[in-house]
């Protein structure tokens, strides 16, 4: 069973997520787009069709922009206003903070889409504060399209499959309790890594694994030859039901801490380096390596 903080066996989400550039798009497109209604609906002073007295000016279709990032191209529609005053800096501001926004929203993905996290996005995109209001509805349509990603058919087969679960801290009517986040990450034949699945379970089980494994099939997966995971009795018993057809792995990371319970400690720590096809590395208590074959002078190396 994978702890939260200060343990680096687990999954990186985040970092999964910054390389996966079809997701990315998709939402970075619609937090761009949404930041363009509501910067218009501001500079207008009403919403659409809406009727009011202190409305300034009223809209007059798009226009197409084309907007290159390091994620690719992000086709999005401009709203423009009857006068020709609407002028939005979104663009200029967008390509000086790229970076910092994909990383957010990865994080956003991870953590629940919080309105603090929006708010501050907008604010360093176009240099001034929206209204709550503004930012409770770019946090709905953020929703459905994140639930729309999670829902997505599986159509084309991921031969390996690497599962780990991780610990938050989730409010659950107005108590906080620690809850475990399953998360699946596939590898397509072309070696490219998608995070399949990442759900919250009240604690790592065969049932709650076994679920998750079913939800995972019934979206499509298929061609799993492959699994890498820890040794938690739990997953392997969901593993045997859901995909006993697939071979089993034992985490390179988790494989050698075990390893290690039966040598000699000793007081310093070194890094590990975690096998190729794992996502999950980190730190490891130096343990008399010398014993181990294939660790001179206590510095591992990757078995052949």
């Amino acid at each position: 069973m994978t702890e939260r903080t200060g343990k680096s066996g687990t999954i990186d989400v985040k970092a999964v997520l910054a390389g996966d550039e079809e997701f990315l798009r998709a939402l970075v497109r619609t937090a761009l787009q949404e930041v363009l209604e509501v910067e218009m609906t501001q500079a207008l002073g009403a919403e659409k069709s809406e009727r009011t007295a202190g409305r300034l000016g009223y809209r007059s279709g798009y226009y197409d922009r084309t907007l290159v990032t390091r994620i690719g191209k992000l086709e999005l529609r401009v709203p423009q206003d009857r006068d020709g005053r609407f002028s939005t800096e979104l663009f200029e501001r967008y390509q000086r903070s790229e970076r910092a926004l994909v990383a957010a929203l990865a994080e956003m993905y991870v953590q629940g889409v919080s309105t603090r996290k929006v708010k501050s996005i907008t604010e360093e995109l176009c240099g001034h504060s929206f209204s709550a209001s503004s930012i409770s509805a770019i946090n709905q349509r953020l929703d459905a399209s994140l639930a729309q990603f999670a829902g997505r058919a599986l159509a084309e087969a991921f031969p390996y499959l690497i599962l780990d679960a991780r610990y938050e801290r989730v409010r659950e009517a107005g108590v906080i309790a620690s809850h475990a986040v399953l998360i699946a990450i596939g590898i397509d034949w072309d070696g490219r890594r998608q995070v399949l699945a990442v759900e919250v379970a009240n604690r790592e089980s065969r049932s709650s694994w076994r679920d998750f494994l079913c939800g995972l099939k019934g979206r499509g997966l298929h061609g799993v030859e492959f699994v890498v995971a820890d040794d938690h009795a739990g997953l392997r018993a969901a593993l045997r039901e859901e995909l006993g057809e697939a071979a089993y792995q034992r985490c390179y990371v988790h494989f050698l801490r075990n390893a290690l319970d039966y040598v000699p400690r000793r007081s310093t720590t070194t890094a590990c380096r975690s096998c190729a096809g794992c996502t999950i590395g980190g730190s490891l208590p130096r343990r008399a390596a010398t014993w181990l074959p294939g660790w001179p002078n206590g510095q591992p190396s990757t078995p052949g």
